[in-house]
């Protein structure tokens, strides 16, 4: 996970967010800092990394099928 989301899941959690308006929370999230490409793909690759080829094959197992599952329900709606 990268540090953003964990500072943010870890905010969430201790109920930062709670007594906050729509319009402070739109301020927090405009007064974070962007994030680069190359910044996202680091945290990516880092992620991709951590995992387990058993993981790494789940998650490629799961794919084909949602995409089967996906081209079914399109032939399905077609009849």
């Amino acid at each position: 996970m990268g540090k953003m989301k964990e500072e943010f899941m870890k905010m969430q959690t201790e109920g930062y967010f709670d007594d906050m308006s729509d319009a402070e929370y739109q301020d927090w999230l405009n007064s974070q800092k962007p994030v680069t490409q190359e910044e996202k793909q680091s945290q990516h690759d880092a992620w991709w990394n951590s995992l387990t080829e058993e993981q790494k094959q789940q998650l490629y197992n799961d794919q084909e099928e949602l995409f089967k599952l996906t081209i079914e329900e399109m032939n399905h709606e077609r009849e």
